[in-house]
């Protein structure tokens, strides 16, 4: 459970009972701190695991944490979810305990919308309409307070309606969805915390359920979700916080990243702990992420662990035609170093930029995840193929098809049960993840699932995701910050989205910008370093560092050799690189001092250890690790 903790994650998992609040960085492991501290009390007797509530903002991130966590002896199941899971959980247990009926979901909010516009609002866009009205949810506004609330706010009402056409239309929606007696996502948290206000009973039941309680990604909470963790919490809590300021980019969804500051002070002291260290990223990458955070004035604290790696490139492009090119040849560039489609991504800050430039890598030949079944199962296939037995394959195609988080239609409910199919056609024998990913390739028509391809997402998609290679294109005045983005706050939140976008890559990372896009003058975003730095002075020791510093590549032949290793494994087994061993774990394993058994068994689980261990070592030993100048 404390294997491979650096000393900031070991003070932070071991830390006594109480309010925890980590600030940990991008790449710092804040995943590994989340799951061995649950892990850790469980096993310490400090925590019951039944008792246990994590919190997270993605079905797959808590997915994620339901495989970690399977790996331990926790005595019990942790309970893991969303916060609109958690929410509908306790909305049925309390309809079990009222003897009423089970809440009905809405599944067309749109067409409860369309039903109640008329007049001065029958022209508005219903999509607009739903984003206020999930706005108004996470600020906790009623029908009775949403106008006043909006009076300095811009943005949030859709084009032509007031703030009191809204509040009417706000009144209207709430009233119809009790009339048919159906209730939508928000109402999953509103109506729990009022009930549980209306009634101490069941408030004392959520409260006993839920003991010890984590929360993910604590910087992305609105109001309401704040105010529904304080309710589970209570005037006693329990509590451990994982988030990171740096990485607030959803104030547009409502998000306050000053909640996460207020944190310290709930109900009492709290221990505050920053894990700093980045072991994703180069310490280039890092140096570019954190200039980004600087120049839009947002504070920084990033260390990259990485050995050095190549240079941040900075591209200048005539114009947004000039750029299509340059981003196809970084692109070729990153897939020849790393040797494969599926370590390259490109990010924009917008989507029509990523729409322009996948259709035209696609006209170029290179392959773009875009498939029938899109990236999303790709990403799925991924996960599958990189689990290492039996038990594993089983818990992670279990917490996703009978927990309920995820619908028919989502990719990970489809791959899962290819997983489920797959154990039942092969009970017998040892399988892991390689043999799934053969099996659909050769029995099932998954071609998707295995399909070669960059991928190319706006910089909001691209948050919790990695790649080795990144290209950033758009990099420009009026992009980054978007002209958009008005206010000192909205500056700093994109600072912050520029900062997410840079450490999504963890080797090279190449950014792109025009001088001008459809015909309107442009040039590089301010949050860059400077293009045309000034003269640095020509004698002594600063001429030898900045000829040290511009012109060095870096070449691991531990790395080199791995992938290479990776590749004709891959081939064999008809999978993708990925499902033999993910970039990190290459990374992690060429980074090792002295290569040993046990190294590499915790870094690739036991049964691929056991398979493949030894050759490992020896790879590893024979290939020196040298830098070439």
């Amino acid at each position: 459970m404390l294997s491979g903790l650096d000393p900031d994650q070991l003070a932070a998992v071991t830390a006594p009972a109480g309010i925890v609040v980590v600030r940990a960085g991008a790449g710092s492991g804040k995943t590994t701190v989340l799951t061995r501290r649950i892990a850790w009390r469980a096993q310490q007797g400090t925590a019951e695991a039944e008792r246990t509530l994590a919190i997270t903002f993605t079905k797959q991130a808590a997915t994620e944490m339901r495989t970690r966590l399977a790996k331990f002896d926790l005595g019990g199941r942790p309970t893991i979810g969303t916060f609109h899971a958690v929410g509908l959980r306790l909305l049925a247990q309390r309809a079990d305990d009222t003897r009423r009926a089970k809440p009905l979901v809405a599944n067309n909010r749109g067409a409860i919308v369309s039903s109640v516009l008329d007049g001065g609002t029958k022209g508005a866009s219903v999509p607009a309409v739903l984003n206020a009205i999930d706005w108004a949810h996470a600020h906790m506004a009623t029908p009775h307070t949403v106008a006043s609330m909006l009076v300095n706010v811009r943005g949030v009402l859709p084009q032509g309606m007031t703030s009191d056409m809204f509040a009417r239309v706000l009144g209207d929606y709430e009233a119809l969805k009790k009339r048919r007696g159906v209730v939508d996502v928000n109402d999953f948290l509103t109506t729990t915390i009022s009930e549980a206000r209306r009634d101490a009973r069941f408030l004392e039941s959520i409260r006993f359920q839920f003991r010890h309680l984590c929360v993910d990604e604590a910087q992305d909470m609105n109001l309401l979700q704040y105010e529904f963790m304080r309710l589970i919490a209570g005037d006693n809590p329990d509590l451990f916080l994982v988030g990171d300021p740096n990485q607030a980019i959803f104030g547009f969804n409502g998000a306050d990243r000053t909640l996460f500051d207020t944190l310290p002070n709930l109900n009492g002291t709290a221990t505050v702990f920053s894990l700093p260290s980045n072991y994703r990223c180069t310490p280039q990458v890092v140096a570019t992420a954190v200039g980004a955070l600087e120049r839009g004035h947002q504070q920084a604290n990033a260390v990259s662990r990485r050995n050095d790696g190549a240079e941040v490139s900075l591209h200048a492009c005539t114009d947004e035609h000039d750029e299509l090119l340059v981003v196809e040849r970084e692109v070729r560039r990153i897939q020849q170093r790393c040797g494969t489609w599926n370590s390259v991504a490109v990010l924009a800050r917008v989507n029509a930029i990523c729409d322009d430039i996948a259709q035209h890598l696609e006209s170029r030949g290179i392959p773009v995840r875009s498939t029938r079944l899109g990236p999303e199962w790709s990403r799925a296939m991924s996960t599958a193929t990189s689990l290492t037995g039996r038990d594993e394959l089983s818990t992670w195609s279990s917490d996703i098809l009978d927990t309920g988080e995820y619908s028919q239609t989502d990719p990970e409910f489809g791959v899962a049960t290819l997983v489920r199919t797959f154990l039942d056609n092969n009970r017998a024998g040892s399988v892991d993840g390689r043999a799934f990913g053969n099996w659909a390739a050769t029995n099932n028509d998954a071609s998707n699932a295995v399909a070669q391809g960059v991928e190319v997402l706006s910089f909001h998609a691209a948050k919790g995701r990695e790649w080795y290679g990144v290209v950033v294109a758009g990099a420009e005045v009026g992009l980054l910050p978007h002209r958009g983005a008005t206010s000192a706050e909205q500056r700093g939140e994109e600072a912050r989205l520029a900062y997410v976008a840079f450490t999504r890559a963890a080797d090279d990372l190449s950014i792109t910008w025009t001088s001008t896009r459809n015909r309107r003058k442009s040039g590089p975003s301010p949050l860059l370093p400077s293009v045309n730095p000034q003269p640095r002075p020509q004698n002594g020791p600063p001429r030898e560092e900045l000829r040290r510093f511009s012109h060095r590549s870096v070449v691991s032949p531990r790395l080199t050799a791995l992938k290479d290793w990776r590749y004709r494994r891959a081939r064999l087994a008809r999978i993708d690189d990925n499902g033999i061993l993910t970039d990190t774990q290459l990374t992690k394993l060429s980074e090792m001092v002295d290569p040993s058994f046990a190294q590499v068994e915790e870094i690739t689980g036991k049964l691929f250890a056991r398979r493949y261990g030894e050759q490992l070592v020896e790879l590893l030993s024979n290939a020196e690790t040298s830098r070439i100048d």
